[in-house]
């Protein structure tokens, strides 16, 4: 690849200069030709189009990585095949990098990097929602814009390269750089998931602060055992500084065990919100739970007496070093500088008294008063559209209406108002004083703007600071459990669908965190949800083009894994499906590998070179090729060497024909000698009289 202006990539791409360099591609800055844009070409070292399975994990995280439009994500536009290797053409982002941001400071204060975490972790819970795992979330692949907007960057090409690059932790610059912010499942060789990218986050927050990421070594295997098996140095050691509730949130993502990781990143994210904001985080709540269940669980415990005094989240909380407590120098546990609430029933800071009790009686009477009111102006609404609907004829066009006021009811009335109308709701969790815990605050679009059937509409909530017990689901439906939740103030996070004979078809299997656990208002709850015995039929796709039968197989029911290999075929035409393993009409689970195999045609085969040999010789290679022969005769001088020969052939040697093709042979014929008898003549007799 030229810096050259000149060059055109796939005729649409003019290439400006090279602008980076990793361990898997160069990145280019070049011009959209067809939309007049400035775009990023990444273009991949050509040894990694060598691999078909590569080429198939980069065609799909392409396609997967395209679908991703959020604002905190690097948009990929388009990808392709060029020079023999491939390319991925994505937004353009002026500015830098953090690890370049990062080697000019240095550090940067715990607020600032709860910032930056808050916009990466909005990004990965937009892609985790939609079944898009990262797998190399680091500084060089959050981009800062000269606007200031950050963007994570490089979805696709970190997954389609992650079983190259989690199996050859030595190859030095492709994983050096990765090794560093690997999480303990992928350094094992494990299947990362979405705590992976989490637990990534950790590291990036770590070094933000520190300056530098917790561990180091001389190559990436010492470093990956690290993340495996070392604990990072406390952070307060090295930033004095720091708050503990920035120290318990970036301990929590950085458990080697990612079940002790936050669930999701949505609820990473709000945790980070609550200390950027100066409320009691998440993290330190559950440093609280498990210490007073360790207490109680520990006869012999000795007994330390540590100052009474509120747990304060924010940024500017100082730090409480219990000089009676034992310490592990090595260990990232926050708990030795957490104090313990003397009222384990309610949240840190939380003081409760008769007085509030009162004020919160008033608050509920008044909000049943304004509820009952936006119910009744509700309704109206509700037939007003009905009715419209009624004298439209039932029109299929997309109807108007105003967005009704849903801000002071609680989070499950707003939320089944508004769907009742046929919109999409997206719950969202904010912290303020105005209302109840529960009640929405805020809608985006306001009310009384106009929305049309299928919009979405974000209500905003204030979330439970009191730790709230995770309830039973199990048996549950994703609707009933929604419901269930939302009464709490909590929302669904990740659902996974698990093949389970033993649990009926869409119930709920399990929940994370457990039933039990303590969460605070607004975390989200992840459902594994059964799919039953999952045992299906494979349809019959045969003869079907190649877009149309993957939208059967990868769509419900079947969220089948497909994997496209191309056959010759004599009775099916080029471009459909022959036949897939395993085979129409079997049974396999669903979700599973299942391969389609699309026709190329018919077999061809090279007709051989047959020009100077002997008409029988040739034509005894011809047929055991496959082919028809048939002779044509040119007449050649006697005694010459084409005599018998083939002087010339139709097809040429190496042109690809299919079976029981004709092949036409000029085989030579000497010209047979004419021989010229010159005929006797006899004189006539002549008879003399005498």
């Amino acid at each position: 690849m030229s810096d050259n202006n000149s060059v055109i990539m796939n005729d649409r791409y003019e290439m400006q200069q090279r602008i980076g360099r990793g361990g898997m591609a160069d990145v280019y800055l070049a011009r959209d030709i067809l939309l007049d844009r400035l775009v990023a070409i990444k273009v991949l070292f050509p040894e990694f189009a060598t691999d078909p399975a590569f080429v198939e994990r980069f065609r799909r995280e392409a396609q997967s990585a395209g679908n991703l439009n959020h604002p905190n994500i690097v948009s990929v536009y388009d990808w392709g095949r060029s020079n023999n290797t491939y390319f991925m053409a994505m937004e353009y982002v002026p500015g830098r990098t953090l690890a370049e941001a990062l080697a000019d400071v240095g550090q940067i204060n715990a607020t600032k990097a709860a910032e930056v975490g808050i916009e990466v972790a909005a990004a990965l819970s937009f892609a985790h929602r939609n079944n898009v795992v990262h797998r190399d979330i680091k500084p060089g692949n959050i981009l800062i814009g000269s606007n200031g907007q950050l963007k994570v960057a490089d979805f696709g090409i970190a997954r389609a390269l992650g079983s190259a690059a989690d199996s050859n932790l030595t190859q030095v610059g492709a994983v050096m750089g990765t090794a560093a912010y690997l999480s303990p499942e992928q350094a094992q060789g494990g299947q990362p998931d979405p705590r992976s990218d989490l637990y990534s986050l950790g590291i990036v927050l770590y070094e933000m602060v520190a300056g530098h990421p917790p561990f180091s070594g001389d190559n990436p295997v010492s470093i990956a055992y690290k993340q495996v098996h070392d604990s990072p140095q406390p952070l307060n050691q090295i930033a004095g500084d720091v708050p503990r509730a920035f120290e318990a949130i970036v301990a929590r993502l950085l458990a080697k065990d990612p079940g002790m990781r936050y669930p999701t990143a949505e609820a990473a994210r709000d945790d980070l919100r609550r200390f950027r904001d100066g409320v009691p985080v998440q993290a330190l709540a559950d440093a609280i739970n498990r210490r007073n269940g360790d207490q109680s669980s520990s006869d012999n415990a000795s007994t330390t007496v540590i100052p009474a005094g509120p747990i304060v989240g924010g940024p500017d909380d100082q730090a409480y070093t219990p000089t009676s407590a034992a310490h592990d120098a090595g260990a990232t546990s926050v708990l030795p500088r957490t104090t313990i609430n003397p009222n384990p029933a309610y949240p840190p800071g939380y003081t409760p008294s008769s007085a509030i009790n009162d004020i919160n009686d008033l608050q509920k009477r008044r909000r049943s008063i304004v509820i009952a009111a936006v119910s009744a102006t509700l309704f109206l609404i509700v037939a007003a559209v009905v009715t419209f609907l009624a004298l439209s004829g039932g029109s299929s066009q997309a109807i108007t209406f105003i967005l009704p006021d849903v801000t002071s009811m609680s989070l499950d009335e707003a939320v089944t108002t508004l769907e009742d109308l046929g919109l999409s709701v997206v719950p969202e969790a904010e912290e303020t004083n105005s209302v109840d815990d529960n009640i929405v605050w805020k809608q985006i679009p306001n009310s009384g703007e106009s929305v049309r059937d299928g919009d979405s509409i974000t209500v905003v909530y204030n979330p439970s600071n009191t730790p709230i017990p995770v309830p039973n689901l199990t048996g549950l439906t994703i609707d009933q459990a929604r419901t269930a939740l939302f009464n709490l103030g909590l929302t669904i996070g990740i659902v996974t669908p698990q093949n389970d004979p033993t649990a009926p078809e869409n119930t709920i299997i399990s929940t994370m965190p457990k039933s039990g656990e303590q969460v605070l208002g607004g975390a989200t709850i992840d459902l594994v949800v059964s799919q039953g015995s999952g045992v299906i039929k494979i349809p019959d796709v045969q003869g079907q083009t190649t877009q149309a039968a993957r939208s059967v197989l990868e769509g419900e029911p079947f969220k089948f894994l497909v994997t496209v290999v191309e056959e010759a075929s004599a009775t099916v035409d080029a471009g459909r499906i022959t036949r897939t393993s395993p085979s129409i009409g079997g049974e396999t689970t669903k979700g599973s590998a299942l391969t389609i195999y699309v026709s190329t045609g018919q077999a061809t085969t090279a007709v051989p070179l047959v020009s100077g040999l002997t008409e029988a010789q040739a034509t005894a290679k011809l047929v055991s090729s496959g082919f028809i022969v048939v002779v044509e005769y040119i007449e050649v001088p006697a005694a010459s060497a084409n005599d018998g020969r083939v002087i010339a052939q139709d097809p040429s040697a190496n042109v690809k024909q299919v079976p029981e093709s004709q092949v036409l042979l000029k085989v030579g014929k000497a010209i047979a000698v004419t021989t010229t008898t010159t005929p006797v003549t006899t004189a006539p007799t002549t008879t003399t009289t005498p």
